[in-house]
Order: structure tokens, then sequence, then C-alpha cells
């Protein structure tokens, strides 16, 4: 594992005290001096590059300088070939150079394919979408196939959009939201992409959180789960919003900013500043005051194993930057497969 970030390093190792950790930029260290520190080798290689300079939510910079980090990946996997390649981010960096650099690489060297999926196809309750990239070296003779989707059906699930209840299937750009431009951009790269559900009900926020202890108690706090301080002002306009609906101010603000969460809803997505009322919609959905650590950790797929340093803002972000545990079991599962 290598990161900057020493409240990740101190937190993964809290939670796996022997796995081999390295803290530091990617972009202090050259492949050759990654792969000395790996004992000579790496098989697998995993990475997960900052998103916001490609994200819709942000101003989309093509000279932001996290961008770089793409370019890093595609580096170290030209020097190091390892054996098989998985990558995650955000849809739209499919569309950065950076991005098609690393696929130009691919080609030469692996059998690869990327999805395009929502979290919510493969039992989330949280919609999130994500482009994942798997690759297999050429000599493994074989090629990376993702499974088709398990949830979805066509249950009756809250919409924010409509206030009422929907049939996901019948209603899956509003339910998922898949903009205009997520579809353009899976069909012209030609992701793998399918706008199909599982036969498996959807995952809503409830299943998730519904049977946490309550706050205050002692079994809330060994979970870590305990409210964030929320200014009196927030406290009481958000106490005059319904469950699923939102703030009529919100429309100066981000997309689901001051909105409650529906318990027969999806999450949106967990991002890390869940802390923060304005931010999304992550607002719980019947108490006065945001999720905490421990919802927002079930959301993602967190075990309720997993541990935290403490209940600060920056725990805040570990979760909100972390992959989806549906996504990650995918990877795991196809990466398994080839190397057995």
């Amino acid at each position: 594992m290598v990161d900057a970030n020493g409240r990740a390093q101190k937190t993964y190792l809290a939670n796996f005290p022997k796995a081999p950790y390295i803290k530091r930029s990617l972009t202090a260290l050259s492949p050759a001096d990654l792969v000395c520190k790996a004992g000579g080798r790496i098989d697998i290689l995993l990475g997960c590059p900052p998103c916001q300079g490609f994200s819709e939510s942000g101003k989309r910079d093509p000279c932001d300088p996290r961008n770089r980090h793409m370019s890093t990946f595609a580096r170290i996997v030209g020097y190091a070939r390892p054996k098989v390649v998985a990558l995650e981010n955000v849809p739209m960096a499919a569309e950065s150079p950076q991005y098609r650099n690393l696929t130009s690489l691919l080609d030469k060297h692996y059998r690869w394919n990327a999805m395009l999926g929502n979290a919510i196809q493969f039992g989330s309750c949280q919609s999130r979408q994500r482009l994942i990239l798997v690759g297999f070296r050429k000599d493994l003779g074989v090629s990376p196939e993702f499974p088709t989707p398990t949830h979805g059906s066509n249950a009756r699930v809250f919409s924010y959009s409509s206030g009422s209840f929907r049939s996901v299937g019948l209603h899956l750009i509003e339910m998922l939201g898949l903009t205009p431009s997520t579809q353009r951009l899976a069909r012209e790269k030609l992701l793998h992409w399918t706008e199909s559900l599982g036969a498996q009900p959807s995952s809503m926020v409830w299943d998730s959180i519904g049977d946490l202890p309550n706050i205050g108690s002692v079994q809330a706090a060994r979970l870590q789960h305990s409210a964030w301080n929320h200014s009196p002002a927030i406290l009481r306009r958000m106490g005059r919003i319904r469950e699923g609906a939102q703030w009529s101010g919100s429309q100066h603000h981000f997309s689901h900013s001051y909105g409650r969460l529906h318990r027969r809803g999806f999450a949106r997505t967990i991002t890390g500043f869940f802390p923060y009322a304005g931010c999304g919609r992550f607002w719980h959905p019947v108490e006065n005051r945001s999720l905490t650590i421990r919802e927002a950790a079930r959301i993602q797929g967190f075990p309720d194993s997993f541990t935290f340093l403490g209940q600060t803002k920056a725990d805040a972000r570990l979760v909100g930057n972390a992959l989806d545990s549906t996504f990650a079991s995918i990877c795991y599962d196809m990466v398994r497969a080839a190397l057995e």
C-alpha cells in the first residue's frame, strides 16, 4: 500500500497491522523504487487516482495537477508489467488524455476491459457511478469479463426527483442518475455497460443502517456511531424537512444539498463531506442530524469490525474516498479467477 495521507496509513495499519505500507506520494517514487520496495516484483497493481479533476461535479480542469496521478499509474504499469492491473475512477476520466495513454499502453501487453457501472446494480444501497478497469497480462491467457448486474429488479424505491415511489427499471435514468454525458461516454468509448438490472431486490438505505443501536448507548459508542455537532441554525433548518425532501433554498448549492435521505430510497454518493448538511443529501432519514461515521461506512460497505482512529472530519474523508465494496468485490473475484 502506498498513500501520502498519514491518517489513512494509521487507520489501515490499525486494522491490518502486518500489511506493508509506504507513506509517500507516488510522484516522489520512481517505478524502479516502488518495485524494489515491493521485493523486486509486483504481481497485482491496484490504483485509485484522485478523481476531482475528472468529475462532472467539479471543474473538469485538464490542467488539474491531481490528474497526473493517472499518468504516474501508467508509468508504473509500463515498468513493472504486473500480471494484473485494476483501476477505479469517475466515468468521465475515460475522456481524459491520461486515460487514453494508459489504455494505449495496455493494448500492447494486456487484455483489458473497462466497466461503467452503478453500485446499485450489484447490491449496494448507494447510487454511485464508477469506471472500473481490469487488465490481465497477455501471457496469462485469459480476458477479464465483468459480471452481469445482480440487483435492481422492478421494486418501487423512493425517488428524490419526483418525491414518490418509482420502479427502478422503468425510471433508470432518474433512479440511477445516468446523465446524458455518461451514457454517451459509455457508448462512444465502448465500455462494458448495461442498463439491465438483476433479479434480486434493490438494497435501500434502511437495509444498511436501520439496525444500528441508538446513539448515546454503549453499543453505539463501540461502533463509533455518534452524532456530529451541528449549529442551532442548521438544526432548525433541517428540523423542518420531511423524510426524503430537501431544503427549498438548496437550488443555490450542490445537487441534493440540505436533503434528507429516505429509508426506502437509495443513498446518494458518499463523499468526504457527508458530515456537512450543505454538501449533499447526507441528512438522516428521520433523525435531526447528518450520517454518522458508522452509517456512512456501512453504506460504503465497510464491515462493523473496521475501526477508525476517531470520529473526526479527517476520518469522514477516508470513508468518502473509499471504493464501494461491491466494486471492490467484483475486482477481487475477477483477479482471483485469473490467477488461480
